[in-house]
């Protein structure tokens, strides 16, 4: 039985890009995410902020998680700093409460980038 709208946990969407020194597989950056993740907030807490990849492709991609571990999500994703010895950094662009309005962020990113 599904849940009504009101009773579920409500979401944040959060857009970043990424920069390396090469080429990182989704599968290897989702592994590191939960590393860190692990790491940083123990089971319990990385649990608590329900972090789930939603897209990602070379320079960055769409993070979901729980509203109100929003701060420590953002802090997981900026202590990602290797992904299978392949330096990488990462950085939150924008946080929204639909897909939608994150891939607005990502795009708008993308489209800055390839104009300078």
């Amino acid at each position: 039985m599904r849940l009504l709208p009101s009773l579920r946990e409500k979401k944040r969407y959060l857009a970043f890009e990424m920069l390396s020194e090469g080429t990182v597989s989704r599968r290897d950056f989702i592994d590191e995410l939960n590393r860190s993740a692990s790491s940083l907030l123990g089971d319990t807490g990385s649990s608590e902020c329900g972090i789930k990849m939603l897209s990602f492709d070379r320079t960055g991609g769409i993070v979901r998680c729980a509203h109100t571990k929003t701060g420590r999500t953002r802090a997981v994703l900026a202590t990602v700093n290797r992904v299978r010895g392949v330096r990488v950094a990462v950085h939150v662009i924008g946080s929204s409460g639909s897909v939608k309005g994150a891939e607005r962020f990502f795009h708008l990113r993308k489209l800055a980038q390839t104009r300078v």
